[in-house]
């Protein structure tokens, strides 16, 4: 078994590049070998034109996510809105570009031009009416979302599972901030917290227990310098942690807890108080008081940690651990965090 660092990775993405250098070789191969036929007197004149190799299923996948994330894009820039829905909209804009980067951009074949005779069809990227509205977005990523985690659940490289993820967690977030600008009603949710039985599937070891007791400890404080909801909700959230640490130390994990952590959870450039990065990478929100911005960066630890776990069980136990970094992106934007545009990776 992989033992995770102390601090989940965040290392970036592999995901599977689309195959242009091949196919090009490809290309270029056969160019070759009818100069050389040529050289002979043998070239066929009824040589079919070069087509590109057919894509295996994991590229299929890369490709129907790059080109949603350039839909939205589109879609967005398209958009006359203002205010609220407007400040929502570029938000999602940015982050659906960044997915279409991580996500290796969209392919098409023969980008330079395709043989002569060579019919090839455009990848269609448009918006889906000639005037959209902020609700085709909200439609669109609500869709998407979707389509990610599914992805997710289903890819057969640790490294696509996590940006299959993240890419899910960060337009579901941004459909509910959209839903919530429009009035229109939330997006269902697949949130749900990790039970003791999958830890103890996905394996409790000395990493994850000090991730779990750390953020258990972060909670706790929260709870004590807190009052009303806030004080309730913090309180519950810990008491859940400490069940689960409890559980991986019955089931014989290494005791690793410390007595008192630091509440910005130790994470270079990470000021739970607010005066360094937030946990989309840039200035950490000023309206955030200092017990939000604790409880965001204890949840966004466990948000990192969960997706990091994807890489230490097979594709059929994935369903818990996506649940779970989705509970704790729920959690993040709950205590007023914002989620970046690849939560628990980026």
């Amino acid at each position: 078994m992989r033992t995770p660092a102390l601090t989940s990775p965040s290392a970036r993405l592999r995901v599977p590049a689309p195959p242009l250098p091949r196919r090009r070789r490809r290309v270029l191969a056969v160019a070759a070998a009818a100069a050389l036929l040529a050289g002979c007197g043998a070239v066929r004149l009824d040589t079919p034109p070069p087509r590109p190799a057919s894509p295996d299923a994991a590229e299929v996948t890369r490709q129907d996510e790059a080109v949603r994330a350039a839909t939205i894009e589109q879609t967005v820039s398209e958009v006359t809105a203002d205010g609220a829905v407007a400040a929502v909209l570029e938000r999602v804009g940015a982050h659906a570009e960044a997915h279409t980067e991580v996500l290796g951009g969209v392919w098409s074949p023969w980008p330079e031009g395709a043989p002569k005779d060579v019919a090839t069809p455009d990848v269609a990227t448009a918006a889906p009416t000639a005037e959209p509205t902020a609700a085709d977005v909200l439609a669109l990523l609500t869709a998407g979302a979707a389509a990610a985690r599914e992805a997710a659940l289903t890819a057969g490289d640790d490294a696509a599972a996590a940006a299959m993820l993240a890419v899910s967690l960060s337009r579901s977030g941004d459909a509910a901030d959209l839903a919530a600008a429009t009035g229109a009603e939330a997006p269902a949710s697949s949130a749900a917290p990790l039970t003791p039985q999958a830890l103890l599937e996905r394996g409790a070891d000395g990493p994850t227990v000090l991730v779990l007791d750390s953020a258990r400890f972060a909670l706790e404080t929260v709870a004590a310098r807190s009052d009303g909801t806030a004080r309730a909700h913090a309180a519950d959230r810990a008491a859940y942690l400490q069940g689960l640490v409890d559980a991986a130390l019955a089931a014989g994990a290494p005791d690793t807890r410390e007595g008192a952590y630091d509440l910005g959870v130790g994470e270079p450039g990470r000021d739970a108080a607010g005066a360094g990065q937030g946990t989309d990478g840039e200035a950490a929100d000023p309206a955030l008081t200092t017990q939000q911005a604790i409880a965001v960066a204890a949840e966004d630890r466990l948000l990192r940690h969960w997706t990091f776990s994807l890489g230490l069980v097979g594709p059929d136990e994935r369903e818990a651990l996506i649940a779970a970094a989705e509970d704790a992106a729920a959690q993040v934007r709950d205590w007023g965090g914002r989620l970046p545009a690849l939560p628990g990776v980026g």
